[in-house]
């Protein structure tokens, strides 16, 4: 990686995995957070976000941790990952940290205890009007069964990245209260974008990328942001080690089907 920035000159990797490092805000996404903000001020108490696999809900649900505010509501938003979330105290201390509580002498307390304090912490926040946002990055048994024992709590609304079968799943007062969200990918124009932006603003030349090898990523990735970085950053590295001067369609070709065969293999 040292070889490519050194190449590039650029003062970073471009195309990061880290979700909270940079966002880029395409038509979609706009359209998304929008739409969330929306069903937020309305006061739903649960918001489903769907969209095709890599398609940056993790990166979306990023964007609103800082949110301060839905409309005239006053908002702690709080996440867990999906990834971090392997059991139910696992998941109660990403909630407590989210809310301020202490969580380093919270590992020697009993899982009672752990869920009495969280629900006085979003019980406290209601007293003050300010209610409490959890930004669910993966639904996973852990998240339902902490879920199911918060549920009863007014001052609590959900932003929820899952699949059809997992709402089917959640608990019976959330279902009859949700609206969903769609999350699509890219459009052609969206990727044109995120490739300058993401290139300039590490330092890298705006026309690093030929135009026909921009149409040969968004084609291969279907604007699939997860899948758009994975390919690009794999063409910059393939691009330097041949020290050629502009990443070309060709090696974008090559770079996709190596991916194909990986992913078959």
């Amino acid at each position: 990686m040292t070889d490519v920035l050194k190449y590039w000159r650029l003062s970073a990797l471009p195309f990061s995995e880290s979700p909270g490092q940079w966002f880029f805000a395409g038509a979609a996404q706009k359209s998304a957070l929008a739409e969330i903000a929306h069903s937020l001020s309305v006061h739903a108490r649960c918001v489903i976000v769907q969209s095709q696999p890599q398609c940056g809900v993790s990166s979306l649900l990023h964007q609103l941790v800082c949110s301060r505010g839905m409309g005239d509501r006053a908002t702690q938003c709080v996440m867990t990952d999906a990834s971090r979330t392997w059991d139910v105290s696992s998941t109660i201390r990403q909630l407590s940290r989210g809310l301020g509580i202490d969580t380093i002498s919270a590992v020697r307390r009993h899982r009672t205890t752990e869920m009495r304090e969280l629900r006085r912490a979003i019980e406290f926040l209601a007293q003050q009007r300010v209610y409490t946002v959890w930004l669910v990055d993966g639904v996973t048994p852990a998240v339902l069964s902490v879920l199911k024992s918060v549920s009863d709590i007014e001052h609590v609304s959900l932003v929820m990245a899952a699949t059809e079968t997992q709402v089917k799943r959640l608990p019976v007062a959330r279902i009859s209260d949700y609206r969903t969200v769609q999350l699509d990918s890219f459009t052609a124009e969206d990727t044109d974008h995120f490739l300058s932006q993401s290139v300039t603003r590490v330092g890298g030349r705006q026309t690093l990328f030929h135009p026909r090898a921009v149409e040969q990523l968004h084609a291969h990735s279907g604007g699939r942001v997860g899948i758009l970085k994975q390919l690009a950053a794999s063409s910059l590295a393939q691009t330097a080690r041949l020290r050629q001067k502009q990443v070309m369609p060709d090696t974008i070709t090559r770079v996709a089907a190596e991916s194909t065969a990986r992913r078959a293999a």
